[in-house]
């Protein structure tokens, strides 16, 4: 569980500096493109990495279709992200609001991506983000039940057995 916890924190911290880079520079990205800049820049670049033109086209449509998103989108992630970097650190002091902290910030991700981008962009990755999400959160919920059904055993000795009403 440590394992998931330090790679939810990386990809937060990533995903938020790459977040906020795409909001502050898209106008200039987009100019570029319009410019023909862009793909004159990075062609060049991305044939170091062994890349056939079909590939390095197809990099370059990625990119020019990340640029038609609304900006605002990519700040509203930003932030986001934020939510979910709280929520891993608080999940991983095993305090159970960090799970809340993480489940609706991701939540809200999805929401978002399908307000700004599936909407406009018509992409199928919805179900693999969706599915993704949803396994994450699975699996901290199972660990924090875990964690607490510990804790129980611990103070008391035994597990809270259920009350019977008279």
């Amino acid at each position: 569980m440590t394992i998931l916890l330090v790679l939810s924190f990386l990809n937060a911290c990533l995903q938020i500096f790459s977040s906020l880079g795409m909001y502050l520079t898209t106008p200039m990205m987009n100019e570029m493109m319009a410019n023909g800049e862009f793909e004159e820049s990075m062609t060049p670049f991305l044939a170091l990495f062994s890349m056939d033109q079909n590939s390095i086209d197809e990099m370059l449509r990625m990119m020019a279709d990340r640029l038609t998103v609304n900006r605002i989108y990519y700040l509203i992630i930003a932030v986001l992200y934020v939510g979910s970097l709280i929520g891993v650190v608080k999940m991983f002091k095993l305090q159970r609001v960090g799970f809340h902290f993480y489940s609706i910030s991701q939540i809200l991700m999805l929401i978002a991506a399908v307000v700004f981008v599936y909407s406009k962009q018509g992409q199928d990755t919805f179900l693999n983000e969706f599915l993704t999400t949803m396994m994450f959160i699975l699996i901290y919920h199972l660990y924090l039940k875990r964690i607490e059904f510990q804790q129980q055993i611990n103070n008391n000795g035994t597990p809270d057995a259920p009350t019977e009403r008279e």
